[in-house]
């Protein structure tokens, strides 16, 4: 047998390591090689970048329920001739329309005592005394009136109502967030808990 000598066998030793390195090199350069996601779904950029893109569903954009309303700024309240009743009386609150345009007033207006013109309330709001709420389209110069009752307060005990002096009404028109100050020097009750003014819908 013949024997090799030590200077061939580390030759062939790092010969072979050669090309073990070659070949393991070669295959991290073979094309089309992905690394699989966790959980072996793999998540393109274009489809990350298509799903940011979609807006957020947009809430519904609010629209004005009626346009044709009449609003305060063209409109003059003021107050007709007050009649007497048994502790009351009954003052019609006179919607006057001063813009150019046909509006529409329907419903309830808003009327409560003040202590001035720009001051707070006095006591309780005027309560929705019946009748029938319909729309009443109001032209240019023309009027629409809504019925006022303000009881006489004198007739509670001055505990319970607690008298107050007030210098007139804050009127909201119907459907409107907008007031006007009316003056209707008075005594109204101070406790919220006195019903001291009614009001019934708008009508011609």
């Amino acid at each position: 047998m013949r024997t090799q000598s030590p200077a061939r066998t580390l030759l062939g030793v790092l010969g072979i390591a050669a090309a073990l390195t070659a070949s393991a090199c070669g295959s991290t350069d073979e094309p089309g090689t992905a690394e699989p996601s966790p959980g072996g779904v793999t998540v393109t950029t274009s489809d990350a970048t298509t799903t940011a893109d979609v807006p957020p569903t947009s809430a519904t954009t609010p629209t004005t329920p009626h346009p044709d309303r009449c609003l305060i700024g063209e409109l003059q309240v003021t107050l007709g001739q007050p009649s007497g009743a048994a502790g009351s009386q009954e003052i019609p609150l006179v919607f006057t329309n001063t813009g150019t345009r046909d509006c529409v007033l329907h419903g309830y207006p808003g009327v409560s005592y003040v202590a001035a013109p720009d001051g707070p309330q006095v006591g309780a709001a005027a309560a929705r005394d019946g009748g029938t709420e319909t729309p009443v389209t109001v032209a240019p110069g023309a009027r629409a009136t809504a019925a006022v009752r303000a009881t006489v307060v004198q007739n509670y005990p001055a505990d319970t109502c607690g008298p107050t002096p007030v210098a007139g009404f804050r009127v909201y028109p119907p459907n409107d967030t907008g007031s006007v100050f009316v003056p209707y020097p008075t005594t109204g009750c101070s406790q919220t808990g006195v019903k001291q003014l009614s009001v019934q819908p708008v009508t011609e």
